[in-house]
């Protein structure tokens, strides 16, 4: 197993260290990371550029590019599109593996051989004090409508993407989920690893896009074919639990749900 990591940023300089050294730091080590900056207006790129002596002195292939993009499924499409490992996951500026990632899936890809592996996340939101292992639902037929996976900690084979696609571009807030049912759909394998592979940092674009995030999840529902009349309906019922959940996020009531 080739593992080829891509790093997707823009104006990141506050965080980029901590995602890079993320990389950096593994037991075993990756055999490529790729760092794709939109044309980063600080100087996030400079602190990229700073660590190419570092990736070689470990002997792992280091790529990186700054130029303006389409958004971030171009983004992820740029990378996947240099990658020349065999499994690649996508890791956000802000976002980190943990120490065993690598580890833990070259050991897995030696025991089980599918298209896609996906784990556990450990989730950290700071705004409201809250840290928590989240798990992924195995239902993936559910995919079409909620994103049931964690993308940071899914790592899909490059075969995968030359037999499925890339990222469609149309999309700004659900490529991940669209992508992966896509794949589901074409009767790529995916297995489960019951560990936590990387820390997700609160507040992205899914986040703080909420309505917009439940649109385009309606387009791509009715683009697969199902009922106007039960799309909206959806899109209505995710639309108040959100605000639900909002409204009781920080509280008690939130942790005893959450089992936190």
């Amino acid at each position: 197993m080739k593992l080829s990591i891509v790093t997707v940023c823009y104006n990141a300089e506050q965080c980029i260290d901590r995602t890079i050294k993320s990389v950096l730091n593994q037991t075993c080590p990756v055999y490529e990371y790729i760092i794709i900056d939109g044309g980063s207006k600080d100087k996030t790129y400079n602190r990229v550029c700073s660590y190419e002596k570092s990736f070689a002195e470990k002997g792992i292939l280091f790529k990186h590019i700054s130029e303006r993009d389409k958004g971030i499924s171009d983004a992820f499409n740029k990378g996947i599109k240099m990658a020349s490992g065999t499994l690649i996951g996508l890791i956000n500026a802000d976002d980190e593996l943990l120490p065993e990632t690598s580890e833990i899936l070259k050991n897995e890809c030696e025991k089980i051989d599918a298209d896609i592996y996906y784990g556990n996340c450990y989730w950290v939101d700071s705004e409201r004090n809250l840290e928590y292992v989240s798990k992924p639902k195995h239902d993936l037929s559910k995919l079409l409508y909620n994103m049931v996976l964690i993308h940071p900690s899914t790592f899909v084979k490059k075969k995968a993407y030359e037999e499925c696609g890339l990222f469609d571009v149309t999309y700004k807030y659900c490529m991940d989920k669209e992508l992966l049912y896509r794949m589901y759909k074409a009767g790529k394998k995916f297995d489960y690893i019951d560990q936590c592979l990387t820390k997700f940092k609160a507040g992205g674009v899914s986040d703080t896009h909420s309505k917009a995030v439940f649109k385009e999840g309606s387009r791509m529902a009715l683009s697969y074919g199902e009922p106007q009349i039960k799309v909206k309906s959806i899109e209505i019922i995710k639309t108040v639990r959100n605000q639900m959940v909002n409204m009781i996020k920080g509280t008690r009531v939130y942790r005893v749900l959450k089992g936190i």
